[in-house]
């Protein structure tokens, strides 16, 4: 009797340490999330990306010759990025903080079906900078 007693208990642990790091995964690690910020925005070193939290997380991503509008969603750690003109989904991802003045988006996947030209965007991941408003 004790050894299945044994058994049940140590199965039961594993079963509540295995729930609890699922769920520490899922809860957001921080106080704010990126668009919460005001009088920011977030742009990429080069300006192909960039959110203004102040505008409703409107702001633009340049890929090659094309400059979409776009209109930046946080659900916990995932961000949704729709293109405002045709409004449709242009891509999804997650996002952490790299640092306290740095955003780093990972884990990009692109809408390739409804946007032929980003096939050939292979980017993964992209870091945006926080730059004060004037």
């Amino acid at each position: 009797m004790a050894i299945i007693m044994k058994r049940i208990l140590c199965f039961t642990a594993a079963v509540l340490i295995a729930v609890s790091v699922l769920f520490a995964g899922c809860s957001p690690a921080y106080d704010k999330s990126p668009d919460q910020f005001t009088k920011i925005r977030w742009s990429a070193p080069d300006y192909s990306f960039i959110i203004n939290p102040s505008d409703g997380c409107k702001g633009t991503y340049k890929f090659n010759d094309t400059k979409y509008n776009i209109k930046a969603e946080f659900d916990g750690s995932h961000i949704i990025v729709q293109d405002t003109d045709k409004n449709k989904e242009l891509f999804f991802g997650e996002w952490m903080y790299d640092d306290e003045d740095r955003l780093y988006v990972y884990n990009l996947s692109f809408n390739t079906d409804d946007y032929k030209d980003l096939k050939s965007n292979f980017a993964e991941f992209v870091t945006l900078n926080r730059e004060p408003l004037k």
